[in-house]
C-alpha cells in the first residue's frame, strides 16, 4: 500500500501526493464549495481486440506449426496474449513431420552359440563373379559374432544353403539354432515353413537398422575387400574369392569389445602365421605336373585366397588361367602381378585401370546401403573361372581379339586341411556329375564344404625354418628316409601311372554357354565357332555393306552360344550363331507373314512305327545355318556383328539379302525354301501335317520329317534315300548324322525287337534344375489321395521356377505317357502356385528320378490295325466338377498318340462325360487314319475305339436318351455319323482292362504299373 499525503488549499483545491516521491496522484478543484475529481480516461486492453479464447494452440497454428517448444517460447518472451498455455497433440504435425525414430543400442546378448543367428543377403553384384555368383548370404552367430558366408547364383537358393548350414553347425556345436533374425525378405519365407521350430524374427519394412548386425557386417566385408582389391589391382570378377578370404580374416580380428570371434566360438587362439598378402606374387611347387624333368619346379602365380577344402593356398597362373591349390608355396608379398603386368590381363577388368574399369569401386561400396533390383541388364553370367572383362571390338579384318585359354584348377598331390573356417561356403544351383568338379573349390549343393565342422580340428602351418621370400606351408608329417639299397621303381626307372585325385583340370568354359561376346572371346573354342559362322555367312552372301539409310530402321545383332551334345551328354561341337535383334522390327514394314510349321510329335511316332515295322533305314540330317538359306522379300538393315566390324567401313550397316536367325520372317523363309526344294525333287506336302513330305517314286515310298533344321528321312528303298540325301546336300550345306539316334532331345536306341525312345538326358537336366537328382524315388507320379485346389496352402515363393519346371515336364511327356495326367493336373495351377502344388511337382520329379531311363518302345509288327482306348473321369475336379478325357491310340502294338485333358464343360452324367471323351478321341483317330492313308497304309477293318461305359457306346450308335442328351453340343454328335458310315467302330471293354484309365486319374501302385506296361513304358534292356 502506498502512503499518501493530503494537501488542502482552501477555496481552490486539494491534492493527494505520494508521501515518498511527492508525485501528484490526484487533485480536485473547488467549484461552488464542492471538490470535483476528474475521472481518468479508460484505456482499452489489446486482449479485447484479440478475444479471450486465444490459446497457445491458436498461436501454434498461426505460426505455421512450429515445434511446441518454439511456440511457447514466443508466447512467453514476447508477451503474446494467450489465455491457455496448453498445447494439444497436433495430428497435422504428426503426419507431416513423421520420421524415423532413433534406435537404441541393443542391451540383450546371447549366452551360448546359435541362440541367435543373424542373416542377410547381399546383391546382386554389379559384376558376376568368375564362378557365376551374383549374391552372397551371411550367417552371424550373435554369441561370438563368428561369420559364415555362402555364395549364390539366385536368391531362391537361400533355403538350400540354410539347410546345409543348419545341419553343419548343429552337428558341430551339439545344439540347435533357436532364433533366426533377418530383414524379412521373400527369400527367407520358405525357411519359416520348413523349420517352424526356429523362431524367425524379422525387421520392420524399410528398417534395416533392426538387422544392424548383418548390415554392419556387409559394410565391414565390402570395405576390407575393396581396399585389398585396390591394393593388388585385382580384377573385379574375383570378388567372391576375395570376399571369402576377407571373412576368413574378419573371424580372426578383434571385435568392438576386444574379443576375437574365432577364439570365442572355438575356445582356441587363431594362428596368424599362415596369412599372406592377397594378390601378391606366389610360387607354388608344380613339379608333379611337369611333363619332363627339365621343366621349372614352380610357376609365378597370383595368390587369390585360401582353400576351404584343402590345407593350401589358391594360386592363379595368369598365362594359362589355371588355379593351383598347393601347400608348397613361396611368396613375394611386395610384388603384385596384376599391378605390374597389365599386358597379361587385357581381358580382365582392373581396379585402378581407367580404360577397362567398367564398374567403379563406388558401386560395390554403394551396395552396402542400397538394394539393387532383382534383375540387371548389365549383369551377365560368366562361363568359367577365367577372367572376364571388357573386350574392344577389333577394327581390322574380321578377326577376334586373342584371349586367354579357359581356367583349370590344379591341386598338388599332397593335400591336407588348411584352416577350413567358413570363409567361403558356396551354393551352386547347378549340380555336377560325380566326375566333374567346379572350376574352384566352390561345390554343388550335394557336397557343400563342411568347414564349420573342421574349425576345432584345424592344423596350422609351422614355421620352423626360414626361406628367402616367405615360408611355404610344411608337410603334415615327415617320413624317415630309407637307408637300405632295396630295388624300387625309382631306382629301376619304372614309373607307376600317376593319378592325381585332387587335380581338377577338365572343367573348362566349354562346359558352360557364355552369355556375351566378351565372355566367349576369352576361349579358343568359341572364337573358332564364331569365325566359322562368319565364314558361312560370307560364303552365303548373306549381306552387303551399305551406308546407313536415314529413313529405315536399323536393327542390332548379338552372338548366341550353344553347346551341341550327343545322346550320352558328351560335347559334340560348339555352336556360335549370329542373331538379329528381331524385336526391333516393325510389323508391316520389316516383315509380314511369320508362321512356319514344325512336325507334330504324333507324326514322328507314326512314321517311326511304320519304319520299324517295315525295317526301313532311318537317317538323320542337320542343315548347317538353315535360316541363312531363306530369301528375304523385305529390305532389312542390320548393324555389323560384334568382333567383326570392317575397319575400312566401320559406320556401314548390313543390308540383308538372306534370312538370319532372330528375324521374325526367317523361319517362314527357310521353310518355304526347303519345301520348294523338296517339291522340285518329287515330294508333296502332307495335307494333315505340313512338315511331312512324301514321295511315291518308282513304287517306293520315301518320307521326310522336318523340324526347322533337323530332318528325318526314311523309305522303302535305301539307295533312293541316299540319292535324296545327295540332292539335298547339293542344295544346302548339311551334315549326314547317319542312323537316327538323338532327335529333339529324344534318345533313340535300337533294340532286338525295335527302337526305344526316351528323354533320360532331358529329364536329368530337369532334375538338375530342380536340385532333385538325388531325391528319394516315388512309386507313382501322383498320390491317390491328392486333392489340389487353387488356394489350398501358402503361396510358393518362386512361381517362375514352378512354371519353368512344368513347361519342361510337358515336353517330357513326348515319351512318357505315364506322367501325362499328373502334368496336366498340376499345369492347372501355374498362375498362383502354392506349396502344395510344388510338393505335387516334386513328387512327379521323384518318380522321374527313379524311372529316368524309361521310355516308349516301338516294335516291329505285321499287323498295323488301329486300336484306341478312351476313358473319362466324371466330375473328377473337386473345384469346378469338370471331367477329364483320356485316350491312347495304338498302331499295331505301338503307342503313337495319347492325351489327358480337362473337358471344357460340366457333364451331367458319367455317360455324357464318356460320350464327350469319345467325340474328342474320334477326331484324333480320324486324323491319324487320314495320315496313314497318305502314306498308303491301309487297314482291312475300321479302327476300333474301346470304351468302358455301355451308355456311351449305345449313345454313339443311336440317338437314345434324348431327354438327358438334348443339351449336348451338336459337334459332339459327329462321332455317331462316323460310326454309321462304318469309318470307325465303338466296342465295350471292362474297366479293369481300360488302358486309358491311367490318363484320367491317379492310380494305386499295382494298377499304375500294370497299365504302364501296357503303354509300353519300359527300360531299354527290357524292350
Amino acid at each position: 500500500m502506498t502512503t499518501c499525503k493530503l494537501v488542502m488549499v482552501p477555496v481552490y483545491l486539494f491534492i493527494i501526493l505520494d508521501h515518498h516521491t511527492k508525485m501528484v496522484l490526484l487533485e480536485a478543484s473547488c467549484i461552488n464549495g464542492l471538490y470535483y475529481i476528474q475521472a481518468l480516461p479508460q484505456i482499452a486492453s489489446p486482449q479485447a481486440y484479440l478475444g479471450i479464447r486465444t490459446t497457445a494452440q491458436v498461436w501454434h497454428d498461426r505460426l505455421c506449426h512450429p515445434s511446441n517448444f518454439i511456440t511457447l517460447q514466443l508466447v512467453k518472451d514476447y508477451s503474446l496474449p494467450c489465455s491457455s498455455f496448453t498445447l494439444d497433440t497436433c495430428h497435422n504435425c504428426l503426419m507431416a513431420k513423421s520420421h524415423r525414430l532413433p534406435f537404441v543400442s541393443s542391451s540383450s546378448f546371447s549366452s551360448f552359440p546359435l541362440e541367435l543367428v543373424h542373416s542377410d543377403v547381399w546383391g546382386p553384384s554389379p559384376i558376376v563373379s568368375n564362378n557365376g555368383f551374383r549374391y552372397y548370404v551371411i550367417f552371424i552367430d550373435d554369441f561370438s559374432r563368428f561369420t559364415w558366408i555362402y555364395f549364390l547364383k539366385n536368391k531362391s537358393d537361400v533355403l538350400h544353403v540354410f539347410q546345409r548350414f543348419k545341419a553343419q553347425v548343429e552337428n558341430l556345436f551339439e545344439t540347435t539354432i533357436k532364433t533366426l533374425r533377418t530383414d524379412g525378405g521373400t527369400e527367407y519365407k520358405p525357411i519359416a515353413n520348413v523349420f517352424p521350430q526356429i523362431i524367425h524374427q524379422t525387421s520392420c519394412p524399410y528398417t534395416p537398422q533392426q538387422n544392424g548386425v548383418s548390415e554392419r557386417k556387409h559394410r565391414h566385408i565390402i570395405e576390407l575387400a575393396l581396399a585389398t582389391m585396390s591394393n593388388a589391382n585385382l580384377p573385379s570378377s574375383f570378388w567372391d574369392e576375395i570376399f571369402s578370404s576377407i571373412v576368413y580374416i574378419i573371424n580372426r580380428l578383434p571385435s568392438h569389445n576386444s574379443t576375437i570371434p574365432y577364439n570365442t566360438l572355438f575356445n582356441k587362439e587363431p594362428d596368424y602365421s599362415s596369412l599372406r598378402v592377397l594378390g601378391c606374387a606366389c610360387f607354388p611347387y608344380t613339379r608333379p605336373y611337369n611333363a619332363n624333368k627339365l621343366d621349372l619346379h614352380a610357376l609365378k602365380c597370383v595368390f587369390i585366397g585360401y582353400s576351404t577344402t584343402q590345407k593350401g593356398y589358391r594360386c592363379l597362373h595368369i598365362p594359362t588361367n589355371k588355379i593351383y591349390v598347393s601347400r608348397h608355396v613361396q611368396f613375394d608379398e611386395l610384388s603384385f602381378p596384376f599391378k605390374t603386368s597389365p599386358s597379361q590381363i587385357d581381358s580382365v577388368d582392373h581396379y585402378g585401370s581407367p580404360q577397362n574399369q567398367s564398374i567403379p569401386l563406388s558401386v560395390f561400396r554403394s551396395m552396402v546401403v542400397q538394394d539393387f533390383p532383382e534383375s540387371n541388364q548389365h549383369i551377365h553370367e560368366p562361363v568359367s573361372a577365367s577372367c572376364a572383362g571388357s573386350i574392344v571390338a577389333p577394327t581390322t579384318q574380321p578377326i577376334i581379339t586373342p584371349a586367354h585359354p579357359p581356367v583349370h584348377i590344379a591341386s598338388p598331390q599332397v593335400s591336407a586341411q588348411l584352416d577350413t573356417s567358413p570363409a567361403r561356403h558356396v551354393f551352386n544351383e547347378t549340380d555336377r556329375t560325380p566326375t566333374r568338379v567346379s572350376s574352384s573349390d566352390h561345390t554343388y549343393p550335394g557336397n557343400l564344404p563342411t568347414a564349420p565342422n573342421s574349425e576345432p580340428l584345424i592344423s596350422q602351418p609351422d614355421n620352423n625354418h626360414t626361406a628367402s621370400i616367405s615360408d611355404p606351408l610344411p608337410s603334415i608329417s615327415h617320413q624317415p628316409s630309407s637307408t637300405h639299397q632295396m630295388i624300387t621303381r625309382t631306382r629301376d626307372n619304372t614309373r607307376k601311372p600317376r593319378h592325381f585325385p585332387d587335380f581338377v583340370a577338365h572343367l573348362t568354359t566349354t562346359d558352360h554357354e557364355p552369355r556375351t561376346f566378351t565372355q566367349a572371346n576369352t576361349h579358343t573354342e568359341w572364337r573358332q565357332a564364331m569365325s566359322a559362322e562368319i565364314d558361312a555367312l560370307a560364303a552365303n552372301n548373306t549381306w552387303i555393306l551399305v551406308p546407313p539409310p536415314s529413313n529405315q530402321t536399323i536393327i542390332g545383332c548379338k552372338w548366341v552360344y550353344r553347346i551341341k551334345r550327343r545322346s550320352d551328354g558328351t560335347i559334340d561341337r560348339y555352336k556360335a550363331r549370329l542373331v538379329a535383334k528381331g524385336y526391333n522390327q516393325q510389323e508391316g514394314v520389316d516383315y509380314f507373314d511369320t508362321f512356319s510349321p514344325v512336325v507334330r510329335p504324333t507324326t514322328i511316332r507314326v512314321v517311326l512305327s511304320l519304319a520299324v515295322s517295315k525295317k526301313w533305314p532311318i537317317r538323320q540330317l542337320d542343315v548347317n545355318n538353315a535360316f541363312l538359306h531363306g530369301d528375304l522379300a523385305e529390305q532389312v538393315f542390320m548393324s555389323q556383328s560384334p568382333g567383326f566390324i570392317d575397319s575400312t567401313r566401320p559406320n556401314h550397316v548390313c543390308l540383308l539379302s538372306k534370312s538370319l536367325y532372330g528375324l521374325k520372317q526367317s523361319p517362314r523363309a527357310w521353310f518355304y525354301k526347303l519345301s520348294s526344294t523338296l517339291i522340285s525333287l518329287g515330294f508333296f506336302e502332307s495335307q494333315y501335317d505340313p512338315s511331312l513330305f512324301i514321295s511315291h517314286s518308282h513304287n517306293h515310298l520315301t518320307i521326310i520329317l522336318v523340324y526347322v533344321d533337323d530332318i528325318i528321312i526314311t523309305g522303302s528303298n535305301p539307295s533312293l534315300v541316299s540319292s535324296y540325301i545327295a540332292h539335298l546336300h547339293s542344295s544346302f550345306s548339311l551334315k549326314d548324322l547317319g542312323d537316327l539316334h538323338f532327335f529333339l532331345g529324344i534318345q533313340i536306341t535300337k533294340t532286338p525287337t525295335g527302337i526305344h525312345l526316351n528323354q533320360s538326358k532331358y529329364i536329368y537336366d530337369i532334375l538338375h534344375k530342380a536340385n532333385m537328382i538325388h531325391a528319394k524315388h516315388s512309386p507313382t507320379p501322383m498320390s491317390t489321395s491328392s486333392s489340389l485346389s487353387k488356394d489350398d496352402s501358402t503361396p510358393f515363393d518362386n512361381p517362375q521356377l514352378f512354371r519353368s519346371i512344368i513347361g519342361a515336364l510337358q515336353y517330357a511327356t513326348l515319351t512318357r505317357p505315364d506322367i501325362t495326367f499328373a502334368v496336366n493336373k498340376i499345369s492347372q495351377f501355374m498362375q498362383n502356385p502354392t506349396l502344395n502344388h510344388w510338393a505335387a511337382v516334386k513328387r512327379i520329379l521323384r518318380f522321374l528320378c527313379g524311372t529316368i531311363r524309361h521310355g516308349i518302345h516301338l516294335q516291329a509288327a505285321s499287323n498295323l490295325d488301329i486300336n484306341v482306348y478312351c476313358d473319362a473321369d466324371w466330375a473328377g475336379c473337386p473345384v469346378d466338377r469338370r471331367s477329364t478325357t483320356g485316350f491312347c491310340i495304338y498302331l499295331g502294338k505301338n503307342l503313337v498318340s495319347w492325351s489327358a485333358k480337362k473337358q471344357p464343360t460340366v457333364s451331367r452324367s458319367s455317360t455324357e462325360a464318356e460320350y464327350r471323351a469319345l467325340a474328342i478321341t474320334c477326331a484324333e483317330l480320324l486324323w491319324v487314319r487320314y495320315l496313314l492313308q497318305e502314306l498308303r497304309v491301309m487297314s482291312s477293318t475300321p479302327p476300333t475305339i474301346w470304351c468302358d461305359n455301355i451308355g456311351a457306346t449305345f449313345l454313339a450308335s443311336n440317338p437314345i436318351f434324348h431327354a438327358r442328351t438334348k443339351h449336348i453340343e451338336i459337334d459332339y454328335h459327329f462321332c455317331r455319323e462316323r460310326i454309321i458310315n462304318k469309318e470307325i467302330q465303338v466296342r465295350f471293354i471292362s474297366s479293369s482292362d481300360q488302358i486309358a484309365d491311367v490318363l484320367t486319374k491317379p492310380l494305386a501302385i499295382s494298377r499304375f504299373n500294370l497299365l504302364c506296361n501296357k503303354l509300353t513304358v519300359v527300360l531299354p534292356h527290357t524292350a
